[in-house]
């Protein structure tokens, strides 16, 4: 009796143990935390954060961080250039110029995809280093015609995050060009499913000026943007993955000086795409949820929220 009665004990606690583990879904999530360094007067990667020093809720609920370590490992990203009718020449030279300068951050062990908006184009599979830089320097002299006068912003994102299906931690999106869109099969809506379920990064930058024409003349800029100036499509994906547009406009780029800014600030951006921290939190919600995480005393570690990047939605995960 002894016997039986342990070995019920032990499949009701395995059943218990099984129940839990599918309740509590442990998700990996990437975070990019920077600060300005005063002394350096530099921006760097904070790399020191424990799951203590983070406060995390999914849905309205407070979630568990399991662990938090900086992954160094490769990374693959799925790089886009604007080449449609709508981006004059000065705005594609500087496209295919940053674009190189990105790629000069990386590193021998990252992968890239290369895709165009507007050319009917395939570049194969994942290129490495010295791949990519070819194809954007020959693409820099000769540029490649666009197939007709649409811009399909969203066709071109949802063609790169699905070549990067199935997901590994850490992939990124990095698009030069516009937040708008025209003529695309693809919605925002399948767009942006796609990149937050997978859990990928997107990064933007456009060298156009996105309130030009949308203002009338004499707007005061200190008084709230009436809504057609509003930025939306490409723009609020990429801020719903936590990441941001960046403008620079091509009249901007020409004060002496901001150049090197330019140059720097990619660098930046591109440290964090190498060397994201890996946060395993705990995702109980049945559907897509926000998420919310904040730095505890980040004020006193000179860590400003604004500087802090993370998916704010996500969907159910397995554990693996």
């Amino acid at each position: 009796m002894r016997t039986i009665k342990l070995v019920l004990v032990l499949c009701s606690a395995l059943v218990v143990s099984g129940q839990l583990s599918a309740q509590e879904d442990s998700c990996d999530v990437p975070l990019v935390v920077t600060r300005f360094a005063a002394t350096t007067a530099n921006v760097e990667l904070v790399t020191d954060l424990v799951p203590k020093d983070l406060s995390v809720r999914v849905g309205r609920s407070p979630s568990t961080v399991k662990g938090a370590s900086v992954d160094s490992g490769s990374k693959r990203v799925a790089l886009i250039l604007d080449a449609s009718k709508k981006v004059p020449t000065d705005e594609w030279k500087l496209e295919t110029e940053m674009a190189v300068t990105l790629i000069e951050n990386a590193r021998a062990l990252d992968r890239f995809a290369l895709y165009l908006v507007g050319v009917d184009a395939s570049f194969g599979p994942f290129l490495p280093l010295g791949g990519v830089q070819a194809k954007l320097r020959d693409m820099a002299f000769s540029r490649p015609e666009a197939v007709d006068g649409n811009e399909r912003t969203y066709d071109a994102l949802f063609a790169a995050a699905k070549r990067l299906d199935p997901p590994e931690f850490g992939d990124t999106v990095f698009l030069f060009g516009h937040p708008d869109d025209l003529g695309s099969k693809a919605t925002p809506e399948q767009v942006e499913e796609i990149i937050l379920r997978n859990r990928l990064r997107f990064y933007a930058m456009s060298f156009t000026d996105p309130l030009r024409g949308k203002l009338p003349s004499r707007f005061d800029l200190n008084k709230p943007l009436p809504k057609s100036a509003i930025l939306g499509g490409a723009d609020n994906i990429s801020h719903a993955t936590g990441y941001f547009f960046s403008y620079h406009s091509v009249e901007t780029l020409k004060i002496p000086g901001q150049m090197t800014l330019l140059e720097g600030f990619i660098g930046d951006l591109y440290a964090g795409i190498a060397r994201p921290y890996r946060l395993k939190i705990v995702q109980t919600a049945s559907s897509k949820s926000p998420v919310e995480l904040t730095i505890v005393n980040g004020e006193t570690r000179n860590i400003r929220q604004d500087d802090v990047h993370y998916p704010h939605f996500i969907y159910p995960c397995t554990s693996r």
